[in-house]
């Protein structure tokens, strides 16, 4: 009797562990279906674009233009569909190894969600980049016609373009820094032994060993009131 009490007394702590990591996985989820749509729209925006290299008047454009343009196409397409991919893989893989994998699979899951989100962040960064390079290369392919409004016109294209890519640089710092965290807290428990060194300290096996540690702690607290109860008597 004595020993289920106690094994459900650490199940219930390890539910309301699990169910506090559940809220951090749901997290990069909605974020990875939401970047996920708009690597899509990228894809969308490089294919359509590509058609243009088949009308008549692009052959006649700028040298920089007809070699340039479809290679900065092709890196606008590649890393969009990298993050696309990358993305929807997070949002379909992370949850079925949360929920079906072994003991410890949620910790597991969580630890490869943060470094493919950060690998998936960086294509998608890198794909929004690209757009301005296509605009870039694009706003030159009327400098073969030689006449002061063809080349007036690709100039104030290049420079939006490259103001446009500042403004984006300068608002991600800015909104970086407004939201930073100096101490990032997740969902693991952290017990008296995660503060010494270790072997093996990742993430996942921090919570495996404090689980016990948790347990543990429910349990004397659970306890105290009838200790003090019964030092009263």
């Amino acid at each position: 009797m004595l020993y289920a009490d106690k094994a459900a007394l650490a199940n219930r702590a390890r539910l309301r562990m699990l169910q506090i990591r559940e809220r951090e996985l749901n997290l990069y989820i909605a974020n990875s279906r939401v970047i996920a749509t708009k690597s899509t729209l990228l894809c969308g925006i490089a294919y359509s674009a590509l058609l243009y290299v088949k009308m008549d008047y692009y052959q006649g454009a700028h040298w920089f233009t007809r070699h340039v343009y479809p290679v900065a196409l092709v890196i606008l397409l590649g890393f969009s569909l990298l993050a696309l991919m990358n993305f929807s893989l997070i949002a379909m893989l992370g949850p079925g190894l949360a929920l079906r994998g072994p003991d410890g699979s949620v910790a597991i899951a969580l630890d490869a969600i943060a470094i493919e989100y950060r690998t998936a962040s960086f294509f998608f960064a890198i794909a929004i980049v690209s757009v301005h390079a296509v605009v870039i290369t694009y706003a030159f392919g009327k400098v073969a016609r030689r006449t002061s409004a063809a080349v007036t016109i690709s100039v104030i294209l290049t420079m939006l373009s490259v103001y446009s890519l500042h403004l984006l640089y300068h608002h991600a710092m800015l909104i970086g820094e407004r939201f930073r965290i100096d101490e990032v807290h997740t969902g693991a428990f952290t017990g008296p032994s995660d503060a010494r060194p270790d072997s093996d300290s990742s993430q996942g096996a921090r919570e495996r060993r404090a689980d016990g540690a948790a347990a543990t702690l429910l349990a004397s607290e659970t306890r105290q009131p009838t200790r003090g109860g019964d030092s009263a008597r």
